[in-house]
């Protein structure tokens, strides 16, 4: 018990991102451990398809990132083919890169749909409403390259045409979601208000 509560109190970030990895799968535990960063004065980023991984990761000795495993609705198959294309092919550029690199067969759109309400997708557009505006048209892209590359179509004019397709495509500028409405999908898919709170209106 006393080394414990030594390796708490002089290595909180550490210790607090193993305990909170060890029960990424009870979000009830997940939501009392963060509780415990915030009086620990722990600062907790949020999941992010670019850094994080399956487990919470240690950024420095204050700072701990959410867990991708941690996010309700997120299979470890999907989480893992994620992972897989951003360390072979580097951070993600923009949703349509992103639905076009990864297994949308084992990360489907109710996958992406909890991915974006938790935010694990905001580096990936301009705000969750666009992205969430933009999510049909992305999975359909890359429904199609899956299917022209499964065809063989791997010629030059194939590629510089699939190449072409995606650096056409853009993101719908609209306005961002009420923060009561970005905050549920917070609440739902983490179990915590991560970026906010109601009230802060």
């Amino acid at each position: 018990t006393y080394q414990t509560a030594w390796l708490k109190c002089h290595h909180s970030a550490a210790f607090m991102t193993a305990v909170l990895t060890a029960d990424k799968g009870n979000t009830d535990k997940v939501v009392m451990m963060l509780q415990e960063c915030a009086r620990l004065g722990l600062t907790v980023l949020p999941p992010d398809v670019n850094h994080s991984n399956e487990d919470f990761q240690r950024v420095d000795d204050r700072t701990i990132r959410y867990g991708l495993g941690a996010i309700k609705g997120v299979g470890e198959a999907a989480l893992q083919g994620i992972v897989a294309a951003r360390d072979s092919g580097g951070a993600f550029r923009d949703l349509y890169d992103f639905c076009c690199r990864i297994d949308t067969g084992k990360a489907n759109k109710r996958v992406l749909e909890a991915l974006l309400a938790a935010g694990a997708l905001d580096q990936l557009g301009p705000n969750r409403a666009s992205i969430a505006a933009a999510l049909p048209d992305a999975l359909q892209t890359a429904a199609q390259q899956g299917q022209s590359a499964a065809s063989g179509h791997h010629d030059m004019f194939g590629a510089v045409e699939r190449i072409t397709q995606n650096t056409q495509v853009s993101i719908p500028q609209i306005p961002e979601w009420p923060l009561e409405q970005k905050l549920r999908g917070e609440k739902n898919t983490l179990g915590v208000y991560l970026t906010g709170h109601p009230i802060d209106e």
